[in-house]
């Protein structure tokens, strides 16, 4: 936006062409960099290569390892909070700085949306709860009160028989 706003103003011409042509050479170039294991706090396991085709299975993106049961608590928002969250897999749209108090009484966390290096995924290794990020839908999924097991470190969630 600031070079837009600049050449804006100074009213020159710009040969937008070569500047978009040198960028994706570079962009290009830089394409197999990879961030650096000491980013994410602990080594995570590479992704699977198969999809898992069983619905009892979510796959997402591993973020903060660990693997824990417990029961789901879905929290659309922070101001739909009333029940006692303590103990219990947070599953959440997103989340920001907002949420950390939230985060600090669950078990685990599911998010809708996010990775290794989104804000749910950094608390989540400073707690030490397992979390799976961007599961698309998790939300109206799963249900308040279903048993999963969170692993966090194949970012995987299985949904368990009930025990009644």
């Amino acid at each position: 936006w600031d070079e837009i706003e600049d050449w804006i103003k100074s009213d020159i011409a710009t040969d937008f062409v070569s500047k978009i042509s040198q960028r994706r050479q570079i962009f290009i170039e830089d394409s197999d960099r990879t961030v650096p294991a000491i980013i994410y706090g602990n080594i995570l396991p590479k992704p699977r290569s198969k999809t898992i085709q069983n619905p009892a299975f979510l796959q997402g993106i591993p973020a903060s390892i660990g693997c824990v049961e417990g029961t789901v608590k879905i929290c659309r928002s922070l101001t739909n909070i009333i029940d006692q969250t303590e103990n219990m897999i947070l599953v959440v749209p997103y989340t920001d700085a907002g949420w950390s108090p939230i985060l600090l009484t669950a078990k685990a966390i599911i998010s809708e949306v996010g990775g290794q290096l989104s804000h749910g995924a950094i608390i989540a290794r400073e707690y030490g709860i397992p979390a799976v990020m961007n599961i698309q839908g998790a939300t109206t999924y799963l249900k308040d009160g279903q048993r999963v097991r969170v692993d966090g470190y194949q970012g995987t969630v299985e949904i368990l028989e009930s025990r009644e």
